[in-house]
């Protein structure tokens, strides 16, 4: 476990630009919340943005999505350096993709079930989309938020595979509140079947793990691991699953909303409780 005192901040060459996208990206979450509190107060509104609703929406999700990956560049490439910060873009991005490709073409099926999400498609929300399938926002996505979760595993175990394990957890954690607003609340895409989970598939859940374990270990075992905390990524952990369970809760999918929130508190409570343990053992060295 990388000592909690190591955790850092922004090299001063990127504390400036980190600190515009991030607010940028601030911004398009509270533009996009802020939108669906107003049609929820004044339905009636939406005789005046109806014709340009699909616009409201898809702008400023974009926007989030494409600044999502820059963030945890500047966030950590001070700390590793630029050739393990390509390879962490070209690992998540290229990992990421080709497993969207494989679900979303039912490249692989075993037993009737599409690997490795189960089977589903993306429509036309998310923007262009490489081999006609899977949006270019997607796979920079997987590397941003699947470095973000090895951050915080990492201040909770200290073995390297048991954070490859908990990252990877951590990022199921994530679509526990992504799922039913992308999928329910918004149709940014839909599955084959009506699966247990507001109508996702347990297998998605299962593809995310082994995914985001590939991706992780070869963070971990091929680009040397990531040697540094940053202070910024718990809060952008945090506004990747406040965002959807937030979305639910205003598109009325209350239940959908409340376990986003209940589950987006675990890597919080797994951090505290960690820090709690370690100042308890070096209190008792002191004593």
């Amino acid at each position: 476990m990388i000592n909690s005192s190591s955790a850092e901040g922004i090299a001063e060459r990127y504390e400036t630009p980190f600190k515009i996208i991030f607010w940028g990206f601030v911004g398009s979450i509270a533009f996009s919340l802020a939108g669906l509190l107003f049609l929820r107060l004044f339905p009636s509104s939406m005789d005046l943005f109806g014709p340009i609703y699909n616009q409201l929406v898809q702008a400023p999700t974009w926007l989030y999505m494409a600044l999502l990956p820059i963030m945890p560049i500047l966030m950590y490439v001070h700390a590793v350096g630029w050739p393990r910060m390509w390879f962490f873009i070209f690992w998540g991005c290229v990992i990421g993709g080709l497993s969207e490709l494989m679900g979303t073409t039912e490249l692989l099926t075993i037993g009737g079930t599409v690997m490795p999400f189960g089977g589903y498609e993306y429509t036309h929300w998310l923007g262009p989309r490489f081999a006609d399938h899977v949006p270019y926002f997607i796979p920079p996505s997987w590397f941003a938020m699947s470095l973000i979760s090895l951050d915080l595993a990492r201040r909770v175990i200290d073995t390297r595979w048991g954070g490859v394990l908990l990252g990877a957890l951590f990022m199921v954690i994530w679509d526990v509140s992504l799922d039913p607003a992308m999928n329910r609340a918004f149709p940014f895409w839909t599955f084959d079947v009506d699966g247990f989970f507001f109508g996702m598939p347990l297998m998605n859940w299962v593809g995310w793990f082994i995914v985001s374990i590939i991706i992780i270990a070869g963070y971990e075992y091929i680009g040397g691991g990531l040697n540094s905390f940053s202070s910024w990524a718990p809060w952008v952990f945090f506004l990747n699953c406040f965002f959807p369970f937030m979305i639910s809760l205003l598109q009325g999918l209350y239940v959908a909303g409340l376990i986003g929130m209940a589950a987006t508190a675990i890597p919080f409570a797994a951090i505290w409780l960690s820090r709690q343990r370690v100042e308890s053992s070096v209190r008792m060295s002191r004593s």
